[in-house]
């Protein structure tokens, strides 16, 4: 499995996943990491923050139709167009571990078959890597 951390110092996850400085970038197979790699964001290096917008968070349950609010108005094709720098940056995953996400990079994800793994503010690489190799990180299922 290849999955990405967004991060900000190559220590613990980034607040918010599109902008983050940095991407860890890990691969894991057989129960064990085979890499770890820190990579740029081009997104947000050549954007920088583009302003609040909703996001997905640990413990935020929302609507019926699943995790999250509806898409917000305007500014579709200027996500969309940061989101392929985000992909050109994470390469081939199969996974991302973040904070939260906007509600844009969240539909691309799951348009990619990404699967989504939220954790808390703060939370260590390290730790989090741990977690994933036991088991102990559980992929955001979508209420039907």
């Amino acid at each position: 499995m290849r999955f990405v951390i967004p991060t900000d110092d190559g220590n613990v996850v980034a607040d918010h996943f599109g902008r983050a400085m940095y991407f860890m970038k890990v691969e894991i197979k057989d129960g064990k990491e085979i890499s770890r790699i820190l990579v740029d964001n081009l997104h947000s290096r050549s954007h920088g923050n583009h302003g609040h917008h909703g996001h997905y968070e640990p413990g935020h349950h929302e609507h019926a139709h699943g995790y999250g609010h509806g898409r917000e108005l305007g500014h579709e094709h200027e996500h969309r167009h940061g989101h392929e720098e985000v992909f050109a940056s994470t390469g081939e995953i199969d996974a991302v571990v973040a904070v939260r996400i906007g509600p844009h990079m969240f539909e691309d994800l799951k348009e990619r078959g990404v699967d989504i793994y939220l954790v808390k503010p703060r939370t260590s690489i390290n730790e989090i890597v741990s977690k994933m190799l036991s088991g102990e990180l559980k992929k955001l299922e979508l209420r039907k």
